[in-house]
């Protein structure tokens, strides 16, 4: 007797890649560049739950070489390192000493607080809210960071394989230390404050950047630093202008000289500052939220400008939607997306654990299908 049981999400596994697929991250430079198509549309998911390169893996993933077996698997010629003040002890700790209790099950309306692997940015309370708390904090130098993963990449990666480094989080920083309602009355009360705390902040990680690109495995420089909510801005574009995207530019610059890529990564409706971006030097944006962002007319308005990442939807169809919805989705951004280049296929934000295995691999085995330039959708 046949069982008409769906199968379980341990038993779907992960379409092996096209026999005529060779991962090369020139494919990503030319389509992060504007230079034409490349062999392949990229595929560009470059946050990952440990859980999926688990079931990917059939193991833990432990090491930088696990993780470069992943991106094997996936046909991806990268690997994701992630250095900078965000990671650093100083900034967790931060976190730690203003930890609120948590009540019935949720997190009270102060504080940082702790949920399994996640930190979540709370309003009202912050490591530094004065010229004397900011003295006091322990700024850590970006020399002392351990580097040595990018040492090991140096050995590790073939030729066609590069190293996404993430960093960013120069306007995140900010109002993570200070709490997003202290930010926000600095902004008018003390605004010497938090030209003084984002002036440290910009020359910690534009350090780690200038670290990074002494390494050759270094590709892209990532730089993730969330500005908006669903339905705009969560500050004035004068405030980002000020204090946040002249370190963009500098940090661009630096990675134009060394013939690094940039991509800038944040959530939520970004329509305001796309030009700022563009003016910023970024080779792309990513994640274009569906909810908030309208990528078919955002490719029109910066077409030849900047390229685009992402855009399967995170909110819908790869948590609660099903397999056929997720390719009917990834086959109608490639077909509208990818021709000319300029396009590279992700998800709206990442692979977190909460979106189904099924799904994840419904998102790979579409792109494998569809993803072969010329684009025949």
């Amino acid at each position: 007797m046949t069982s008409t049981t769906a199968p379980s999400t341990s038993q779907v596994a992960l379409a092996p890649l096209p026999a005529d697929y060779r991962a090369d991250w020139e494919d990503i430079r030319i389509a992060l560049l504007r230079l034409g198509e490349p062999a392949w549309v990229p595929f560009m998911e470059a946050g990952i739950d440990a859980s999926h390169k688990r079931r990917i893996l059939g193991r833990p993933v432990r090491t930088l070489a696990d993780d470069l077996e992943v991106s094997r698997r996936l046909g991806q010629p990268f690997i994701v390192i992630n250095i900078g003040l965000h990671t650093h002890p100083a900034v967790l700790e931060a976190m730690e000493v203003t930890h609120v209790e948590v009540e019935n099950g949720r997190a009270g309306d102060t504080g940082w607080v702790h949920a399994g692997q996640r930190r979540w940015a709370q309003a009202g309370v912050g490591a530094i809210t004065s010229e004397e708390d900011f003295e006091k904090f322990p700024w850590p130098d970006a020399d002392d960071f351990d580097y040595s993963l990018l040492d090991e990449a140096d050995r590790l990666l073939p030729a066609n394989y590069r190293v996404i480094f993430t960093v960013g989080k120069v306007f995140n920083l900010g109002w993570w230390l200070m709490g997003f309602e202290r930010y926000a009355f600095a902004l008018a009360d003390n605004p010497g404050l938090v030209e003084r705390l984002h002036e440290r902040i910009a020359a910690v990680q534009a350090r780690v950047v200038e670290r990074a690109l002494e390494h050759r495995c270094v590709g892209l420089i990532w730089h993730a630093d969330d500005m908006a909510y669903r339905t705009g801005l969560m500050v004035s574009p004068a405030i980002l202008r000020r204090y946040i995207f002249p370190t963009y530019a500098r940090m661009n610059e630096m990675c134009r000289q060394q013939g690094v890529l940039t991509v800038f990564h944040s959530d939520g409706k970004m329509d305001d500052l796309m030009e700022d971006i563009i003016a910023a030097g970024f080779d792309a944006f990513n994640p274009i939220e569906p909810v908030a962002m309208d990528i078919r007319a955002l490719k029109q308005r910066v077409q030849g400008r900047l390229s685009l990442i992402g855009n399967v939807d995170l909110s819908y169809t790869l948590t609660m939607g099903t397999p056929a919805e997720v390719e009917e989705e990834v086959r109608g951004l490639i077909r509208d997306l990818a021709p000319g280049g300029g396009y590279a296929l992700a998800s709206a934000n990442s692979i977190p654990e909460y979106v189904p295995w099924e799904n994840f691999v419904a998102m790979h085995a579409a792109w494998a299908r569809w993803g072969r330039y010329p684009i025949r959708v």
